[in-house]
């Protein structure tokens, strides 16, 4: 972190990106890196005018008018800076981080990555730089790619889009980062034959739910043909309510297993209702085959069983959920949904100042999650960590005093009291996994949702 927020550091890249071009300027790199993230994390929506107030604050000599500091905030060269501070923030916390304890599942691979994104609507009149995707959605949107290395609580990948890139064009994007016995678990819009077959061939591995509508063999030959699973399964595992298949997917008839879970009756309904209201929103009647496939769960894997077995499978791909609860502290605690102006370098510049207070933020949660891992064994809290963060400006104290040894003194003496997940009745995901309880049973005991 000392690394990330070194004065010399930032006042020389600001100089070498061409933000900061006369010698004798009084508005330094590290002014503006602070002004867009600790200084401003709990204040979203804070105008020019306040900028410029809490920039004196940090810096009595770099007194800018809201016009002067306007012109600094939509430039180009505003929007390199930040970027180039976010990618060696991204860099350093790999650097960084180490190993917490692993559950007995996910200790056979090298990495286990979480891919994911989230979208934010934007005003309209940004629709050219960050076009959204139309319909029912908002016309301007950006995209927040995440890669998030489960096993060191370390981001791998910090990236924005427009909002109307869809996942499945990132597919093959992180198999450029992938290295033999790594694991990658992904939401399902990231489905690719092409991508799954790229890690084989790496030797990495995958699991991820199976897209509808993506070719099942049984046979890998060329003359066999594809079959309708669901009925498949109805006719020849009627009693069965889990099924493990080695079967060939797409049209490159790759090798792996399935596995099958038979939903509830409460889940299939609760499936149904939410896919009958998102039809007639679209002006649909939803057929009789996709009814059919709801009342299932698929995923896809090229783990062997001898390292996973077929009931543990839906167990293990709900840590994707920490992605989930990550992007809603993200938003509720770090506020990246509200971005306030109309110009694109504003926006890129405010949205790149908070992921980099969240890069922070989430070096301080890794540090603190190997931490409990190792010494307390229990779970430290995201949620919690942030709220302690903001609270009484403890991060943006450290950072503007160079004091942040003292603050991880001070996270050390209260995690076991206020900073950890509280022991609950309800297991959490990792504890599911580290029990290695079988999926229908962890839904039957703990009431957790089926993936929908």
């Amino acid at each position: 972190m000392e690394h990330v927020l070194d004065k010399q550091w930032l006042s020389s890249t600001a100089r070498q990106v061409g933000f900061i071009q006369r010698a004798t300027s009084r508005f330094e790199g590290d002014d503006f890196v602070k002004l867009l993230t600790v200084e401003t994390l709990a204040l979203p929506a804070i105008s020019l005018a306040g900028m410029c107030d809490v920039l004196r604050r940090i810096n009595p000599k770099a007194d800018l008018s809201p016009q002067a500091l306007s012109e600094r905030i939509n430039s180009q060269s505003a929007v390199d800076y930040l970027k180039e501070v976010l990618h060696v923030a991204v860099e350093s916390s790999l650097r960084i981080a180490e190993e917490g304890i692993s559950p007995d599942l996910l200790a056979p691979f090298k990495r286990v990555f979480l891919e994911d994104s989230t979208t934010i609507s934007l005003h309209e009149k940004l629709v050219g730089e960050f076009k959204g995707v139309g319909g029912n959605a908002s016309k301007a949107a950006l995209k927040i790619n995440f890669i998030f290395d489960f096993k060191k609580h370390a981001m791998h990948e910090l990236s924005i889009s427009a909002g109307n890139v869809p996942d499945q064009a990132r597919a093959a994007h992180a198999v450029d980062r992938l290295e033999k016995g790594d694991l990658v678990i992904r939401d399902l819009g990231y489905f690719s034959t092409t991508g799954l077959a790229a890690m084989d061939g790496l030797g990495a591995f995958y699991l991820s739910r199976l897209l509808k509508g993506v070719g099942i063999y049984l046979h890998q030959d060329q003359r066999a043909t594809s079959v309708d699973i669901v009925d498949y399964v109805d006719h020849k595992f009627t009693h069965e309510n889990m099924v493990d298949l080695d079967i060939y997917i797409g049209k490159e008839k790759i090798p792996c297993r399935l596995v099958i879970y038979r939903a509830p009756d409460a889940v299939v309904n609760e499936r149904l209702r939410k896919a009958n209201t998102n039809a007639k929103k679209k002006g649909r009647q939803l057929s009789e085959e996709h009814k059919k496939w709801l009342r299932f769960t698929f995923f896809v894997t090229n783990v062997s069983r001898d390292v996973w077995s077929s009931d543990v499978i839906g167990t293990i791909y709900r840590i994707r959920w920490q992605i989930e609860l990550m992007f809603k502290t993200w938003k509720s605690l770090c506020h990246i949904h509200i971005l306030k102006g109309h110009r694109p370098e504003r926006i890129k510049c405010l949205i790149y100042g908070r992921l980099i207070s969240i890069v922070l933020i989430t070096m301080l949660h890794g540090f603190a999650s190997c931490y409990c891992a190792n010494h307390l064994q229990r779970e430290a809290c995201l949620h919690k960590i942030t709220e302690w963060l903001k609270r009484r400006e403890r991060l943006s104290k450290a950072v503007q005093l160079g004091q942040i040894y003292m603050l991880l003194q001070e996270l050390i003496n209260d995690l076991p009291k206020i900073l950890c997940k509280q022991k609950r009745k309800r297991k959490t995901t990792l504890e599911l996994i580290e029990a290695q309880v079988p999926y229908g049973d962890s839904f039957r005991n703990n009431n957790h949702k089926m993936a929908a």
